[in-house]
């Protein structure tokens, strides 16, 4: 049982909401964090699609509930229109067509009952592939002890998921991994 969670949920306007986090720990404590923290989530996800208030409110309930531990996360919205908003709770940052973007930081959930997670906007357009993914894919470690890294894994993200997670299991798998790979597709105009 590892501690690594994502999950996909349609919006009331047309987009998705995208969260993809990392509880810290192993076995069943790892995954009992995970459950809270989906449940809440999905709870969530019923009164609001702000990613900032989403992680405010997971940092919240893992602080009432969890004993111990911290948990990465980032939260995304992406609008039919193409709109990206994203909150991060020190997770890693995602890659737009195969660059980094440069997101706002906050503190790990669980860690500080006044954290406030900041909100990021980005335009991603029709085609372009946006990837998510956990430190499993750049703390991935060969036999020499060289990190898979930052640079390597920018380079490999604009792969499929799947190709991304094989790749980063090849180089060493040292943690459980996690890849995510979104492509935008425009909304065809009304008519």
């Amino acid at each position: 049982m590892g501690g690594d969670f994502f999950q996909i949920l349609p919006t009331k306007d047309g987009g998705v909401l995208t969260v993809i986090g990392d509880v810290s720990g192993k076995g069943m404590p790892a995954a009992m964090t995970v459950s809270l923290l989906v449940g809440t989530l999905r709870t969530l996800a019923h009164y609001t699609q702000s990613p900032g208030e989403i992680l405010r409110d997971m940092n919240q309930r893992m602080l009432a509930r969890s004993s111990g531990g911290f948990t990465t996360c980032l939260v995304l919205r992406c609008d039919a229109d193409g709109q990206l908003t994203f909150a991060n709770a020190g997770h890693i940052a995602p890659y737009l067509a195969g660059k980094e973007l440069p997101l706002e930081n906050g503190l790990p959930l669980g860690l500080a009952a006044e954290s406030a997670y900041a909100e990021s906007t980005f335009q991603i357009a029709p085609g372009e592939q946006l990837t998510l993914v956990t430190d499993g894919v750049v703390e991935a470690r060969d036999k020499a002890g060289a990190l898979l890294g930052f640079e390597r894994s920018a380079a490999l993200s604009t792969q499929s998921a799947e190709a991304i997670a094989s790749a980063a299991q090849a180089f060493g798998q040292n943690d459980d991994i996690t890849a995510l790979t979104l492509k935008y597709a425009a909304v065809p105009a009304s008519v």
